[in-house]
């Protein structure tokens, strides 16, 4: 499984010569109809400023925002090596697909997802129609769950005060230092029990799995009406594991994991 809607990026060959100042980012979808964009009014886009929009689509709700065309086309790829700007960007991005979710269920495009104008994102939209709407039918109901299972005691943290994005992400690097070692069975036996409770799982993130400290981690797609039975679980796991373990149970997300994989575009 491949996390996001992996779309057509903008093509400077396709570009006009006049080109416009703004541009369309995505940020998921939803079938139609969907919540109305007058909830989210007073919720600002990527760019900190554009607001959230919605454009019909194919029988689907598209999530965009207008944003300027030089911070997020033809210097995109320029600002995500600014880690600073990557964080509040991204974090803007997800802070939009978290208020959808509240509302409906979305299907997340990936950040950096940008269209020339709503005739291009149209088009590319209808022309993945059945497959957007089997995701959208997959993840029906259900929210994103991430579970890790971390060592005690626990890899210490920086003392360093972090003060910018950069420092952040920094920091969380700095403790990346080895791959875990082939699960015990004790963590064997808590995967297989963590399936028969999710409705989907998909194996966590390269970056996280290489802390040292980290002895397992999945992420789950959970119906939401399981979403005590997950709380349950965990704890009894918790109060098992107490001075041996500890379990992050995080959620919940939007279903980035769990969004199938679109053929590539040429």
């Amino acid at each position: 499984m491949a996390a996001g809607v992996r779309l057509n990026r903008l093509s400077r060959t396709a570009r006009p010569v006049q080109s416009p100042a703004r541009v369309i980012h995505l940020y998921g979808l939803t079938q139609a109809p969907g919540p109305a964009a007058e909830l989210f009014r007073g919720l600002k886009g990527v760019d900190g400023a554009a607001p959230v929009e919605t454009i019909a689509c194919a029988g689907l709700i598209c999530w965009i925002s207008r944003v300027p065309e030089a911070e997020f086309a033809l210097n995109l790829s320029k600002n995500m090596q600014d880690l600073d700007w990557l964080a509040a960007a991204t974090t803007r991005h997800q802070q939009v697909l978290s208020a959808i979710a509240q509302a409906a269920d979305v299907l997340p495009a990936r950040f950096g997802i940008e269209f020339l104008d709503d005739k291009s994102l149209r088009s590319h939209i209808e022309g993945r129609q059945p497959a957007l709407k089997a995701d959208l039918n997959h993840i029906r109901g259900k929210e994103e769950w991430g579970v890790k299972v971390l060592a005690l005691p626990l890899a210490p943290m920086p003392k360093k005060t972090v003060r910018t994005g950069k420092e952040y992400l920094q920091a969380k690097s700095a403790l990346s230092r080895r791959v875990p070692e082939r699960a015990s069975p004790e963590l064997l036996d808590f995967g297989k029990a963590l399936r028969l409770i999710a409705d989907d799982v998909a194996e966590g993130g390269k970056f996280a799995a290489t802390r040292r400290d980290l002895e397992f981690h999945q992420t789950l797609l959970l119906k939401r009406a399981d979403r005590k039975k997950l709380e349950s679980f965990i704890r009894s796991y918790a109060r098992k594991w107490k001075n041996k373990r500890r379990i992050e149970c995080t959620g919940p997300w939007p279903p980035f994991s769990f969004v199938s994989q679109p053929e590539s575009s040429g």
